[in-house]
Formats: structure tokens, C-alpha cells, sequence
């Protein structure tokens, strides 16, 4: 069955980008193929799930199409703990109707990531 493999990132300034994804998601920078242009590969659990491209941009990722990508299931307050520890702007939630709680971060170049956890 098909699967999400991962998440390309296209950033201004890819060092910020790395050190946020490192630490809002515990993500681990790896092996990446000789592109020909720069740029980072973070792995989660293994798995490379976060390509990042260093291009050239004038403005932040703009609002419309694509909104965030979410990530999980995270334990809730390790979570917050980590996310609280980086300064970052974020805010909670909760998809009605089920047990998932929602922490969505706001990032570098107006990046927006969701951590999800159990209730």
C-alpha cells in the first residue's frame, strides 16, 4: 500500500531549518546523495522523511496550498517539553471527536509543523 515517503523543504537559510526540525521533532540529520545542489537530509527513526534544499527566495513560504505536515504519535509531554524548550511560538488542539492532541509549531521561513500525541 502506498505511504507518505517524505517531506521536501525548499529554505532560504537550510541551517535554521535543520536545528528546528532537530529539535521540535528529534529528528537526526544523515546520509544524503551527491545532489547537485545543497542541501540536508533528516532522518526519523531511520527513515530520511525530511529533505531540505537550500534555494534562493525573497519570502517566507507562502500561505495557501500546502498549510503544515504533521508528525507522530509523540508521548504529549515530552513533547511539550521540547517544544516549550525552543522558544518557538506554538499552540494546542485536539481533532474533535477522537483521542489525538495536536502541537503545532511555527518555525523558520513560516514553516508550520504538528506534532500529534495521544489524550
Amino acid at each position: 500500500m502506498p505511504r507518505l515517503d517524505h517531506v521536501n523543504i525548499e529554505a532560504r537559510d537550510a541551517a535554521p531549518m535543520v536545528c528546528f526540525l532537530k529539535a521540535v521533532l528529534g529528528a537526526e540529520e544523515g546520509p544524503r546523495p551527491p545532489f547537485p545542489f545543497p542541501g540536508h537530509w533528516l532522518y526519523l527513526d531511520g527513515h530520511p522523511a525530511i529533505h531540505i534544499n537550500t534555494v534562493e527566495r525573497d519570502e517566507d513560504f507562502p500561505a495557501g496550498l500546502f498549510n503544515h505536515v504533521a508528525f507522530g504519535p509523540y508521548d504529549r509531554d515530552e513533547a511539550l517539553e521540547r517544544v516549550k524548550s525552543t522558544g518557538f511560538r506554538f499552540r494546542q488542539g485536539q481533532i474533535p471527536g477522537t483521542t489525538i492532541g495536536q502541537i503545532f509549531v511555527h518555525g523558520p521561513e513560516g514553516i508550520l509543523i504538528e506534532l500529534q500525541y495521544r489524550l
